[in-house]
């Protein structure tokens, strides 16, 4: 990672800030050109430095392939947290922040990121990226400054959940300053504990909180010096007033967006939040149920968890009901204003508790998919996940599968496997306290989200995800998760794109980083097409997977992307950087990015074998608008190579060496040539 040229200033800080907590020491590098030439920032810059790390693991002879070998929880393991350099400045939406590291929940790439303020403040103490290695002796917590990095003994912190950290370091260093912290959950190494900033955005998916706890890192926070500045190259084409630039052009099609405008004009986003997009979801057949066995709700039942029902919940409590209170919240730098503050009221005008959501994935993973539409327990669970620091995707696909095995295993009654007797007997206890477990059973979420917060009981072995858990019993065919991570909201057989998205992200099953196309279908009419749709579709996959690619690499939030395309992000991009992006060097940047990381995971074991949704997308049809619907595996088949061939990869998945050196991935990483001969022997699995 030399420099090899005089790279521009203009949103760069050019440090990376390495901590190596077994040592306690820390250092700083310059950032070299050639790395943030090709790959910009975020995920990008991520992926990279997590690549380096495990090549160097492999320099020092301590391993023969580090990204197979290394234990996702052991101290070799590593925290890649990244900027962009559009982060922190007047671009919209400009507060995102990304963290890598290798998932303990898929055992291969692990990638995740949230807004909020943390990454600004974080680049504001001077630096692009932070490395963190290592594993502390005992319970720590960093404050990072201009001046370097102090650490601080978190002994006592650990009784305290994830929002009680967080308050306790403010009051004793600074109300202001902004901290990443992990909960009990990530204490207990849940294979989906997340990092939460702020108090309830979750560095959420892969794990990322069980990896702070393995390091015994309890929290990060960021202390700025006051009056640091980014700079960037065109501060007039950032100033939304100039109607010659960047912003104001940007700013007027986020006015005009079906889901970005304002309120006063109906804006999804902005009157209802991120719940707003339930309802919709849900009039197009793709809202989930009890464990993706269909998607059939009645109507009634949606009018009590959706954007309208969180936004008057107050105004139509009844007398002697729990109400939510509800108040408009947002990221740095960011116009649509998606998020929600909530405070829950009792009968007697007194405060129960306060936090941030409940978002729409969680409603529906810890709501429609459970069958229950309480939106107060919903709210409650949700509270109860930022506190223990639970990805709620995850959690609520978790106990979905819980609830589908537990009906699968009953119905069998008599002569049950081995697996499935194990099963009776570890779900003993808690049927005797809460009773058999279902869908529709709202007064058990709660009772299981603190089980699998504190690990105890059956939640010992739901805090492993829905994955192991199945196999526990012998049952992985009822984990709706894709490389072991849970499924989001939207059903597969509903929208064929979204459901190629989903097999062929990096991080597994997840509808933002590997391309979001599900809303396509009701976006205001444009970028439509149909859901069961083949020919052709790869392309549109490809193209989808590399526009949230760039999102992640230059720090842009997905929502803003609903109304914006890659030419505006290009021209605000411009303006920081002083560059000549445009749409095409900007979706090379993400190819390079995919690529890299498809290399990550190939080398952590995962092939196209794992680029596969549920059997039950392929076997159980569903209605909908009234005709049944199911993924055909020889069609998805095709477009697997389809979609293959479109990014630059065999038909088996892997990276062509033409396409490493196309990327300029060769040059920087020549371990992968050899990586990519290896994996050529492996013959086309049959699926």
């Amino acid at each position: 990672m030399n420099s090899s040229r005089n790279k521009s200033t203009f949103g760069y800080m050019n440090k990376v800030l390495f901590i190596d907590l077994s040592t306690k020491r820390f250092k700083t590098e310059r950032l070299g050109d050639d790395t943030s030439r090709l790959f910009f920032g975020g995920r990008g810059l991520g992926v990279s430095f997590l690549c380096s790390h495990f090549f160097e693991l492999e320099k020092q002879g301590r391993y023969k392939n580090a990204f197979l070998e290394v234990d996702p929880l052991s101290p070799d393991n590593v925290i890649v947290v990244s900027t962009s350099p559009t982060t922190g400045t007047r671009m919209p939406t400009s507060g995102r922040v990304h963290m890598n590291y290798k998932s303990p929940l898929t055992g291969a790439l692990g990638s995740t990121n949230a807004g909020g303020r943390w990454g600004v403040d974080f680049k504001k103490t001077g630096h692009d990226v932070l490395v963190i290695s290592g594993k502390a002796q005992h319970p720590v917590y960093l404050a990072v400054t201009n001046s370097g990095v102090d650490f601080y003994n978190a002994d006592h912190l650990t009784g305290l959940n994830s929002i009680e950290i967080r308050e306790e370091i403010k009051k004793k260093l600074n109300q202001k300053i902004q901290v990443l912290t992990i909960g009990p959950a990530g204490r207990n190494l849940s294979m989906f504990a997340a990092v939460l900033t702020d108090k309830g955005k979750a560095l959420g998916r892969g794990g990322s909180g069980a990896v702070f706890g393995s390091k015994n890192l309890f929290a990060v926070a960021v202390n700025p010096e006051s009056g640091i500045n980014i700079k960037v190259a065109n501060e007039g084409a950032l100033t939304i007033k100039n109607k010659e630039g960047a912003a104001f052009y940007a700013k007027m099609k986020l006015d005009l967006g079906k889901f970005t405008k304002k309120e006063k004009m109906y804006g999804v986003l902005s009157s209802m939040g991120s719940l707003g997009l339930l309802g919709m979801v849900n009039n197009f057949d793709q809202l989930i149920h009890n464990n993706m066995r269909d998607t059939c709700h009645k109507q009634s039942d949606i009018d009590k968890i959706d954007g309208e029902a969180l936004r008057n919940h107050a105004k139509r409590a009844k007398t002697g009901e729990t109400r939510i209170e509800v108040k408009k919240g947002s990221c740095f730098n960011c116009p649509i204003i998606c998020k929600r503050h909530t405070r829950l009221i009792d009968e007697n005008g007194n405060l129960i508790e306060k936090g941030e959501g409940p978002e729409f994935e969680s409603v529906t993973l810890m709501g429609a998919n459970l069958s229950i539409y309480d939106l107060t327990i919903i709210t409650r669970a949700n509270y109860l996940a930022n506190q223990y620091g639970l990805d709620t995707i995850s959690l609520g696909g978790t106990i979905a599968s819980f609830f589908d095995l537990y009906n699968v295993i009953k119905v069998k009654k008599g002569n049950l496997l081995p697996k499935e007797q194990l099963f009776i007997s570890d779900t003993e206890d808690f049927v005797i306290k809460h009773g058999e477990p279902d869908f529709g059973k709202a007064d058990m979420l709660l009772p299981i989200v603190h089980l699998v917060g504190t690990a105890t009981g059956i939640g010992k072995y739901l805090a492993e995800g829905s994955y192991r858990f199945c196999e526990r019993y012998g049952h992985t065919e009822l984990s709706m998760s894709i490389k072991k991570m849970e499924l989001p909201a939207y059903d597969p057989r509903t929208t064929f794109t979204q459901a190629l998205c989903y097999e062929m992200n990096n991080r597994g099953g997840c509808h933002l980083e590997g391309g979001y196309t599900a809303p396509q279908a009701y976006c205001a009419g444009y970028a439509e097409w149909p859901g069961n749709r083949t020919e052709g579709t790869p392309l549109v996959a490809k193209n989808a997977t590399l526009k949230n690619v760039t999102l992640d690499v230059i720090g842009a939030c997905v929502y803003g992307s609903l109304s914006l395309g890659l030419d505006e992000y290009a021209s605000l991009i411009n303006a920081v950087t002083g560059d000549k992006y445009d749409s095409g060097s900007l979706k090379k940047l993400a190819e390079r990015t995919i690529t890299l990381e498809r290399m990550f995971n190939l080398l952590c074991g995962l092939d196209h074998s794992d680029d596969w949704l549920p059997a039950r997308f392929y076997n159980q049809a569903i209605q909908v608008r009234g005709k049944p619907v199911v993924c055909n595996r020889d069609e998805f088949k095709k477009m697997h190579v389809q979609y293959y061939k479109s990014v630059g990869w065999d038909e088996t998945g892997i990276p062509t060496k033409q396409t490493l050196e196309k990327l300029e991935l060769l040059s920087m990483f020549p371990k992968l040539g050899l990586a990519v001969q290896k994996k050529s022997d492996v013959p086309l699995l049959k699926n």
